[in-house]
């Protein structure tokens, strides 16, 4: 079989759609070994913790962000 035959034809697709085949290709190549793109250190993020100061009522202010929609 030639690489031709392989191919497949996204034209049809909307924009977002294509980008999203790409998008599981790319993973799917990644979890065989074929790529690296998925990087292989995780970000620490220890340094933002306690970084926020906040005064006022976390229960309220999810409730009232809740009840928006």
């Amino acid at each position: 079989m030639t690489a031709m035959t392989n191919q497949l034809d996204l034209s049809p697709l909307p924009p977002t759609s294509r980008r999203e085949v790409r998008d599981f290709y790319q993973f799917l190549l990644s979890r065989r070994g074929k790529t690296s793109k998925t990087p292989t250190t995780k970000y620490n993020f220890a340094d933002l913790c306690g970084g926020l100061s906040w005064k006022g009522d976390a229960v309220a202010a999810q409730r009232s962000i809740r009840d928006e929609w």
